[in-house]
């Protein structure tokens, strides 16, 4: 099934070169304009002149503010000539079939040819991906995207018949070829992992039909992206309503909350019966596979243990009183009778700056990340002034951010930027994804190279945990130190509570459906406002749109995947810690193994065990402290 090829595909979504003294200094020149910012995590006392000099207004390189897609290819037309030239050389790799276990000498050949074909593919998705997403009208880039599936279907038959020429070796003749040092050493993973998924993989003419299916089973996510890309109408962009759900003035977020989750709730069936439909698709595939459930399916191509996902869960499910005690200080300060959706997003500590701009942001950003040490930074230097980054809202813009890797390019980082700190930590957290997938392709060869998104979401996490605890250690006052406790607090509600929640959701409804029971849009409503109530507690709110929540979250498309935000959160704020107390040499060569091992594998090594609940408890504790610091400064404003 061509099982790396399948992950790298999924967006979420040059060796490493020592830095020119000329590049040096125009670095070192750009930090010292970006002063002012550093100056928020930083209370070293600066001259008066000084102040003044970085004081002055800057206006924004808009130059630098939006992709370079030519570094991919020149134009659609040169895509069209590589994508037929692709065509023609995979059948290069349909000569190995039938021989590719023939000696080490064919495997070896034939994985070589596979890693670059893989690799090109990937780059010609990339670019229809980043193409589509910046013009999301237009017809022109979902043809080209039919065009590279007709393709990949192709492709993808080829590389299944050569695994399951692979999986029907003896063992002992396995072990022979895997012995290969040559093999073992760039191969080897990509090998051990096949054969460890041997019992799920069907004959050849069952493979072929299941890979010509795909266009089919595809269809909810993509139908679902259609309408909330082309069809949903509302009155704001995705910048102008985070911005407006910030708004001190309720009335103006809850006249945003309801334009937004109308346009949602009037399509409601139609919604209902997509995800109802992604869930019926999972179903499918893990009873025709032999999976004991959906949720094994997802899990096992992680090789993640399903204790890992149910305890996440548990434990959170039993440590609910930390949120219920946040939610309830929440409508203590905003002096609400109950705490509603709407009123989730609003700072309950005025903001220290409401206008960072995005070349400020850039500064707090380079501070924060400091403690990462100097060879990350250079990366994040190279993503800010080599446009790895498309920075902000425009009509024709998808909304939400991701980073999008290309092996032998660069990473590719989508934002819809609006001036908030919330913008500059997702900024941090797509930094993550984008250095994690730098440093990867930089120590592995392809196969090794594409970390799985259960390790990405640590790597993006830990940037955030760092921004915040950074900014909390360096405070000049309460006021200061306040604002950042309760964006750290949100980042962790964000995404350690409320991806959990969602995760709770996920495997709720696949149980059901694996259980025979009905699923419709009254029921999904139902199991999402019960959630509700239970994660944030009797001072939250529940209304009748409050409860279509779940027709707006992306994610569900890409099935089990947001329980690797809550365990990447946990992971993310143990390494914080433990980086600004001993230094980031684990961190780094964590990042640097990319996908050389099983995520769990990976993770344990660099010191941090998802097989136990400790980094979940450590978290919530964390959470939990800072609540009770926030409640104590606001305490002492009040009286």
């Amino acid at each position: 099934m061509g099982k790396k090829l399948c992950k790298a595909i999924i967006p979420l979504c040059i060796s490493i070169l020592c830095i020119s003294l000329t590049t040096q200094e125009k670095y070192n020149k750009y930090i010292s304009n970006v002063i002012d910012a550093v100056s928020i995590v930083d209370n070293k006392d600066e001259s008066e002149k000084l102040k003044k000099e970085v004081e002055k207004p800057k206006e924004n390189n808009y130059t630098k503010t939006y992709w370079n897609l030519q570094s991919l290819y020149n134009s659609d037309d040169e895509w069209r000539k590589e994508l037929e030239k692709f065509n023609k050389d995979s059948k290069e790799l349909n000569n190995y079939v039938g021989r590719v276990t023939k000696t080490s000498t064919h495997l070896k050949f034939a994985l070589e040819i596979k890693e670059k074909l893989d690799s090109r593919i990937e780059k010609l998705y990339a670019y229809v991906k980043l193409k589509q997403d910046i013009n999301k009208d237009s017809y022109k880039y979902l043809d080209m995207n039919e065009d590279i599936n007709k393709v990949y279907r192709q492709y993808s038959g080829i590389c299944s018949d050569l695994e399951q020429e692979i999986l029907k070796l003896p063992e002992q003749e396995f072990k022979k070829i895997v012995a290969n040092k040559k093999i073992d050493k760039k191969y080897g993973m990509y090998l051990k992992d096949i054969r460890r998924c041997k019992a799920h993989y069907l004959d050849n003419k069952l493979e072929h039909l299941l890979a010509n299916t795909s266009t089919i089973s595809s269809l909810p996510g993509e139908l679902y992206e259609l309408f909330r890309n082309m069809d949903k109408k509302t009155n704001l962009n995705p910048s102008q309503y985070a911005s407006v759900m910030e708004d001190v003035n309720r009335d103006e977020r809850k006249n945003a909350f309801q334009d937004e989750f109308v346009a949602y709730n009037d399509n409601i069936n139609l919604l209902s019966g997509l995800l109802i439909g992604q869930v019926k698709k999972n179903v499918f595939y893990s009873s025709e596979r032999g999976y004991k459930s959906s949720l094994d399916m997802y899990l096992n191509s992680d090789n993640i243990d399903e204790k890992v996902y149910n305890k996440l869960i548990e434990t959170v499910d039993q440590n609910l009183g930390s949120l219920h005690k946040y939610t309830s200080l929440r409508k203590k300060v905003l002096k609400l009778d109950k705490v509603y959706y709407y009123d989730m997003f609003v700072p309950i500590v005025e903001p220290v700056d409401n206008n960072i701009t995005y070349d400020k942001g850039q500064g707090i950003i380079y501070a924060a990340l400091s403690p990462l040490g100097k060879e990350y930074g250079d990366i994040i230097y190279k993503a800010f002034n080599e446009r790895w980054i498309d920075v902000y809202s425009s009509e024709n813009k998808v909304s939400g951010a991701y980073c999008l890797s290309v092996y032998d390019n660069h990473p590719y980082i989508l934002l819809n930027y609006n001036n908030s700190l919330g913008s500059v930590s997702t900024l941090a957290h797509e930094l993550g994804h984008a250095a994690y997938e730098y440093l990867s392709s930089k120590n592995q060869n392809y196969l090794n190279s594409n970390p799985s998104i259960f390790t990405h979401e640590v790597a993006s996490t830990t940037n955030e945990a760092l921004l915040y605890e950074v900014l909390i250690r360096n405070a000049k006052n309460d006021k200061e130190k306040a604002y950042y406790i309760t964006q750290y607090l949100d980042l962790i509600k964000n995404t350690l509570y409320t991806q959990t929640m969602y995760a709770e959701f996920e495997k709720t409804i696949h149980e059901m459906m694996e259980s025979g029971k009905n699923l419709n849009a009254l029921v999904l409503n139902d199991v999402w406002g019960q959630l509700l109530q239970k994660y944030y507690g009797k001072d939250y709110g529940i209304d009748q749109l409050s409860k279509v929540g779940w027709s707006r979250i992306p994610h569900f498309y890409n099935s089990f995947y947001v329980y690797k935000y809550a365990t990447g959160c946990s992971a993310g704020v143990s390494f914080a810690e433990y980086i600004l107390k001993n230094g980031p040499d684990y961190y780094i060569n964590f990042l640097k193994e990319g996908g050389s091992d099983y995520p769990v594998n990976l993770l344990r090594d660099a010191g941090v065990n998802l097989t136990s609940t400790k980094p979940i408890e450590s978290t919530i504790k964390k959470f939990d402290s800072l609540v009770t610091e926030l409640e104590g400064i606001l305490s002492k404003e009040i009286k």
